[in-house]
């Protein structure tokens, strides 16, 4: 009887024990579960954050664009105006020496 009760407390403690390691490998688990889900997270708002900044970045890119197309419109009428006087002041200086001539040959 003695070795029974000796044979059934070894049997307790393997059991123990094995509910212990089985526990310790399920907490293990768990732990590596978890962090599998906190980097998944972590990588989907870094993914989610650059998305973001990708669709800022275009729109920034989009204002600046237009931006700059109104400035180079603005600077392009004013060349055409420099442009134009600066095709008169012949026209006037021909004029003016027209004149003179005219002024020096002819009689008053």
């Amino acid at each position: 009887m003695e070795r029974v009760l000796d044979l059934s407390g070894r049997l307790q403690r393997i059991l123990e024990e094995a509910e212990k390691a089985a526990e310790m490998k399920v907490e293990e688990a768990r732990k590596r579960a978890e962090e599998m889900i906190t980097r998944a997270k972590e990588e989907a708002e870094n993914r989610r954050i650059r998305a973001q900044r990708g669709d800022g970045i275009e729109d920034l890119t989009r204002a600046e664009e237009e931006r700059a197309k109104q400035e180079a419109s603005r600077i392009l009428e004013e060349y055409r105006a420099r442009a134009e006087r600066l095709r008169r002041v012949p026209e006037e200086r021909f004029r003016e020496a027209v004149e003179m001539v005219l002024g020096e040959v002819l009689p008053r």
